[in-house]
């Protein structure tokens, strides 16, 4: 989200945030999808380079890879899903995150029940070919304003229990969280169950900047849910090294209590 509509990847910056401190990088799965075939060895030789590690892939679908409606084409959402998958175990992602509201919708005019029904279908295929390539899969809920479908902890909780699948698990994001002002005491719902989670300040979804009550409340409640693992920024800014120098200060303070 530095360069989101110029550069998604800016493989040029992993130096510098190798050099700032930060412990891993979270890449865009459908813009990793862009690369050629012929270039992604090449590619994959310079993340190496990099010294950096890619531990999560977030925005795994487009929204022209329909997951519900009626224009579903299940074949070949199969098909990107094992490339995508594939892509990331590559570059040794651990975690794929998925959101991809955009894809998730519901159309306007479309039943809701079989939307929620190819969601459910589309999630058992994803756990699958998350097992053939050892990556977990994060279930990412969004906001309103982002989504009609999944747009809270207690329906991400139902997709999981609707799949039932080892490699299925749960994302916090602390940015949907506070936008919809849901409560951190939610994150129980998913005891020992998240396994990655996204962080930003609320107004312009930007880098946080200063040590907030209501981080440290969220920071909590995380490891009161048994969670102790990644935090990614997602989040936008104007000045990246400026503020990736505080962010960084700035939830280290929050995750230590």
């Amino acid at each position: 989200m530095i360069r989101p509509e110029t550069d998604p990847i800016a493989t040029d910056l992993f130096p510098i945030i190798r050099k700032l401190g930060y412990s891993y990088i979270e890449l865009s799965l459908k813009d990793l999808m862009r690369i050629s075939d012929a270039e992604w060895t090449g590619f994959c030789r310079e993340l190496e380079g990099t010294g950096i590690s890619i531990d999560a892939c977030n925005n795994f679908f487009p929204p022209s890879q329909r997951i519900t409606g009626p224009t579903v084409d299940f074949k070949e959402l199969s098909r990107y899903t094992d490339k995508a998958l594939k892509r990331a175990s590559q570059m040794g992602a651990q975690v794929v995150v998925f959101g991809s509201s955009g894809a998730r919708n519901i159309p306007e005019g479309f039943s809701r029940e079989e939307g929620w029904n190819q969601i459910i279908r589309a999630t058992e295929m994803i756990a699958e070919t998350a097992e053939k390539h050892s990556i977990l899969i994060g279930i990412e809920y969004h906001n309103r304003r982002e989504a009609n479908i999944l747009t809270s902890m207690r329906e991400a909780m139902e997709l999981y229990q609707a799949v039932n699948h080892p490699f299925i698990r749960i994302l916090s994001d602390y940015y949907h969280m506070a936008y919809e002002k849901e409560p951190v005491s939610e994150l129980h719902r998913a005891q020992g169950l998240i396994i990655h989670a996204h962080f930003a300040e609320v107004k312009e979804r930007s880098f946080p900047n200063e040590p907030k009550p209501e981080y440290r409340d969220y920071f909590a409640a995380l490891r009161e849910s048994g969670y102790i693992g990644r935090v990614s920024i997602e989040a936008f800014t104007k000045n990246f090294e400026r503020d990736a120098v505080r962010a960084l200060e700035v939830l280290r303070e929050c995750a230590e209590g």
